[in-house]
C-alpha cells in the first residue's frame, strides 16, 4: 500500500488513507478494507519497518541482478541535492560516484550476509 503510494507521490498518512478510499487499484491492494492514517504512520515509523526495507531492498537489487535486468555498475546510491539555482557543485560527478561504488558493493554485501 506505502508503496503504491510513493510511485504515485503521495507521501502524507493522511492522503495515503484518502487515496485508498478513492482508488480503485489501491483499494484492490487492500481488499477494500479501511486503513486509518494513524495506522500508516506508525507502521512507518516502527523500528522493524527500516530493517525490513533494507533487507527488501537488498534482495530485491540481488534478484535483480542475478536476472540480469540490471548491471552491478549501475547501482550506487544518489545523495544528489540539487538546488534552485543549480551549479556546477550542486551535480554528483561521475569521478565521486566511481571513487564511492567498491564501498557501497562492500555495504551491501555486507547487509547481504546479515
Amino acid at each position: 500500500m506505502i508503496l503504491f503510494a510513493y510511485s504515485r507521490k503521495v507521501f502524507s498518512g493522511r492522503k495515503i488513507a484518502q487515496l485508498n478510499e478513492e482508488s480503485i487499484p489501491m483499494k484492490w491492494l487492500t481488499r477494500d478494507e479501511y486503513v486509518c492514517y494513524r495506522s500508516i504512520n506508525a507502521f512507518r515509523v516502527h523500528p522493524e519497518t527500516s530493517i525490513l526495507i533494507q533487507k527488501a531492498f537488498i534482495y530485491f537489487t540481488f534478484l535483480l541482478s542475478d536476472h540480469d535486468l540490471i548491471k552491478d555498475d549501475a547501482l550506487y546510491i544518489d545523495g544528489t541535492k540539487i538546488e534552485a539555482d543549480a551549479n556546477r557543485y550542486s551535480f554528483v560527478w561521475r569521478k565521486a560516484v566511481e571513487r564511492y561504488e567498491a564501498k557501497l558493493d562492500e555495504n551491501i554485501q555486507i547487509m547481504y550476509d546479515e
